[in-house]
C-alpha cells in the first residue's frame, strides 16, 4: 500500500450531498457547531498540494491559540514540495523533505527560528541523486533520522551519517536511541540494534509509525476493505487497538498525538462529511470519542488540496 502522502483521490460522489448538507451533516455528526470547543496550544505543521507528482507541496504552520497560518514555503524560493514537516525537540528547527527548484530530487532539509522569522532552509542531504525521505528529529538532541533509497539513515548537523538496515518512515522511541520503522508493510522495533517484528493483524499492509511513549505508537493499518486504519500499537507484543473512527468507508491516517495523546489526536480523514474535498485534517477527541473538522478548532486550515502529514510541537513562534 503506497503511504498517504503519494496519494491522491477522486472526490466521493457524496460530496455532492454534502455540498447542500454539508454544514447540517457537519454538525450533527462530526461536531456540534454551537457547542464549546477546546483550546490547543503550541503550534501544528502540515502541508498540501494538489497531488504528490505534481511536486507544488507547501508547508503550513498554524500557531493554535491565535489560530493564525503561515504559510511557510512562500518565503523559500529555492525550495519546492516541501513535506512531512518535524519539529526538534527545543523547538527552534524543523526538517522537511522537499526538492531544490532546478531539480526533482529528495532531500532533507533543516530551518532555524531566529527569533523572528525561520530562516532559509539548509539542504543536509543533496542533490545526490537518492530518495531522501521522511525526516523526524530526536525527541533528545538535534538528531534526525530518516530514509534514504530504502536506507534507514541518521545524521547530525554536522552530516555524520550511520546506516541501518532497509526499512521507510523511521520514527524514534523516546530514549532517542532505538525506533519503529516499517518495511515490506510491516512495522519493526530496532532495539538495541537487533529487530522486532510489531503486531500486525487483520488487513493489508502498516506503515507510518508515531511514538506515543515507551510502550505505545500510533501507525497506520490497511484494512481489507482497502480503507486506511488508524491503530495503537504495543512494543511489548500485545495486540493493536483500533480507534473509535476507524470504519470501512473512507480512509484515515497520518495520525500525531496533541500533547501526549491521552485525549487528543490530530489525523487526517477522507471523511466525506468533511465539506472541502480529497483528505482533509480533523481533530479525535479520544474521550468523547468525536471527530472534530480542524476548521472549527484551530482556524482555515482544508481546502480542496490534500491536507496531510501533521506534527505538533509545544512552542509557539509570534
Amino acid at each position: 500500500m503506497i503511504p498517504i502522502r503519494y496519494k491522491s483521490k477522486n472526490r466521493y460522489l457524496f460530496r455532492l450531498l454534502s455540498v447542500s448538507l454539508g454544514t447540517l451533516f457537519t454538525c450533527a455528526l462530526i461536531t456540534s457547531c454551537s457547542s464549546a470547543q477546546p483550546k490547543l496550544n503550541g503550534s501544528l505543521l502540515f502541508h498540501n498540494y494538489s497531488s504528490y507528482e505534481s511536486w507544488d507541496g507547501q508547508l503550513y504552520l498554524v500557531d493554535l491559540p491565535s489560530q493564525s497560518k503561515t504559510n511557510l514555503s512562500k518565503n523559500w524560493p529555492e525550495i519546492k514540495h516541501a513535506i512531512n514537516g518535524s519539529f526538534s525537540a527545543d523547538g527552534k528547527y524543523i526538517t522537511f523533505m522537499a526538492s531544490q527548484t532546478d531539480v526533482e530530487d529528495w532531500d532533507v532539509f533543516v530551518t532555524h527560528w531566529n527569533g523572528e522569522f525561520w530562516e532559509q532552509p539548509i539542504n543536509l542531504t543533496g542533490p545526490n541523486g537518492k530518495r531522501d525521505e521522511d525526516p523526524k528529529f530526536s525527541p533528545k538532541n538535534l538528531e534526525i533520522i530518516y530514509k534514504e533509497d530504502g536506507i534507514v539513515a541518521i545524521t547530525r548537523f554536522d552530516k555524520k551519517i550511520k546506516y541501518f538496515q532497509a526499512g521507510s518512515m523511521p520514527y524514534f522511541m523516546p530514549n532517542g536511541r532505538d525506533f519503529l520503522f516499517e518495511r515490506s508493510g510491516d512495522i519493526f522495533l530496532n532495539k538495541n540494534n537487533e529487530e522486532i517484528k510489531m503486531y500486525s493483524g487483520p488487513g493489508l499492509s502498516s506503515y507510518y509509525p508515531i511514538t506515543l511513549n515507551d510502550k505505545e505508537f500510533l501507525y497506520t493499518r490497511v484494512q481489507d476493505s482497502r480503507h486506511d486504519a488508524i491503530m495503537i500499537g504495543n512494543v511489548e507484543g500485545r495486540k493493536s487497538s483500533s480507534l473509535f473512527f476507524n470504519n470501512d468507508q473512507w480512509d484515515n491516517s497520518d495520525p500525531f498525538p496533541y500533547e501526549n495523546g491521552k485525549r487528543y489526536l490530530f489525523l487526517v480523514s477522507g471523511d466525506y462529511l468533511v465539506p472541502k474535498g480529497g483528505y482533509n485534517l480533523v481533530i479525535a477527541d479520544l474521550k468523547k470519542k468525536k471527530i472534530i473538522d480542524a476548521d472549527l478548532l484551530i482556524g482555515t486550515v482544508n481546502s480542496d488540496l490534500e491536507e496531510l502529514g501533521p506534527n505538533w510541537s509545544a512552542h509557539t513562534y509570534r
